[in-house]
């Protein structure tokens, strides 16, 4: 089952079941780190850590104002604001990331990176789900502000 799948028939499970929650209860304890990366070869660890801990708001600190971000559905997202919505849903399931395979390639304040991840989360019905899947992403160098995305496709998948 693909991410995508899996969070189009959570969405439905959510809806169907009336839960009802709002972005604030869902993350209401979030760990809060906004610190700037300034080491490229940091950022994926920062990422990691920041999804793994359900961390929202610093997970988006490392995303661009303006960021292009391709959802694992294809659509085009532009901006933080149509981002956040991409992780709330993803992040209530309380997923693990393991980022693994990144390679950057450099040209002055610009980086395309790659990588290979797996996803481990627990569907409504209690069932662990495994999924894998590659990503394919840009990011400046705002100097003291530190690395940010400015393009992340996560429609990508790992072959």
């Amino acid at each position: 089952m693909t991410r995508a799948r899996f969070l189009r028939l959570l969405g439905a499970g959510f809806l169907a079941s009336g839960a009802g929650l709002s972005a604030n209860d869902l993350f209401a304890q979030t760990k809060g780190d906004t610190a700037p990366v300034t080491n490229l070869e940091k950022v994926y660890d920062a990422w990691q850590e920041r999804f793994n801990a359900g961390d929202l708001e610093g997970l988006l600190a490392l995303y661009a104002e303006d960021v292009t971000y391709i959802n694992p559905d294809g659509a085009t997202l532009h901006g933080k604001a149509a981002t956040r919505g991409d992780y709330e849903a993803l992040l209530a399931l309380k997923p693990r990331i393991e980022i693994g395979n990144r390679i950057h390639v450099l040209h002055q304040d610009i980086a395309l990176s790659t990588n290979h991840w797996k996803l481990e989360l627990t569907d409504p019905e209690g069932k662990v789900q495994n999924l894998t899947g590659g990503g394919i992403e840009v990011l400046r160098d705002y100097g003291a502000a530190g690395w940010q995305f400015i393009i992340d496709d996560a429609s990508r998948s790992a072959s």
